[in-house]
């Protein structure tokens, strides 16, 4: 009898154990974003160990699912999980929760050095054939601009490097870091024949881990979240290296 009730606990216990641990895990679904987002690293990149670091001093384990950006929108409004490396939209915030700023991105112009450009203003810009990714925005203020500008949509940074190093763009707007990143690990010959230069009216933005309205357990893993980063931010701790 003894046997049975403790075979019957032990049971029980075990399940309530998996029951805890499944709800203490989180899904990340993101696409490739080096050196912030990198499925090849075993932290998963210069961001994502600060978003799983914040998740873990929550007692929360997290899973990193890849795809593409647009399937990641979906996947995010969907499903029940995660993402980070967002910009704030009016149409996203119609649908999903933003937590605290995590950091701010620049961006840049990337461009051949044998090519001379005027990039003070940024009516300037007509002139030249720039290139710009899918999905992304530049900021609000170059966003706006946009319909006065001649630009050569790619489906990701890499193409459009590609595009700008083959001649087909004069300029391509990129994050400094990524473009670094890229530039490195696929276009190494060409490296010193490029250069960056950041202008005023291109954007610094802040991004955002986010989940979608429908996901049940969102507001509150979110305030959670939020919690840690604050206590990061306030001890000067939270550094991208």
């Amino acid at each position: 009898m003894f046997k049975n009730l403790l075979y019957i606990f032990l049971l029980s216990s075990l399940s309530i154990s998996m029951k805890v641990h499944a709800k203490d895990k989180i899904t990340l679904s993101v696409d490739n974003y080096p050196p912030y987002i990198d499925g090849r690293k075993n932290n998963k990149g210069k961001l994502a160990k600060i978003v799983t670091d914040i998740f873990k001093m929550q007692g929360y384990q997290v899973k990193y699912q890849f795809m593409s950006w647009p399937e990641t929108e979906l996947a995010i409004t969907q499903g029940n999980s995660f993402s980070f490396m967002w910009y704030k939209t009016e149409q996203r915030t119609k649908n999903w929760i933003f937590s605290d700023p995590i950091t701010s991105l620049n961006t840049s112009f990337l461009y051949r050095k044998n090519t001379k450009l005027k990039l003070e203003r940024i009516d300037q810009l007509r002139r030249y054939s720039i290139g710009i990714t899918k999905g992304y925005s530049y900021g609000d203020y170059f966003d706006d601009y946009k319909s006065q500008l001649k630009l050569v949509s790619s489906i990701s940074d890499y193409e459009g490097i590609k595009k700008l190093l083959a001649g087909e763009t004069d300029l391509l707007l990129i994050e400094p870091l990524v473009a670094k990143s890229l530039l490195e690990d696929w276009f190494s010959d060409e490296v010193d024949n490029t250069k960056l230069s950041y202008v005023n009216y291109l954007s610094n933005q802040p991004i955002y881990l986010v989940c979608s309205q429908q996901y049940v357990s969102c507001g509150h893993l979110m305030q959670k979240f939020n919690f840690a980063l604050r206590e990061l931010k306030a001890s000067n701790t939270l550094i991208i290296e």
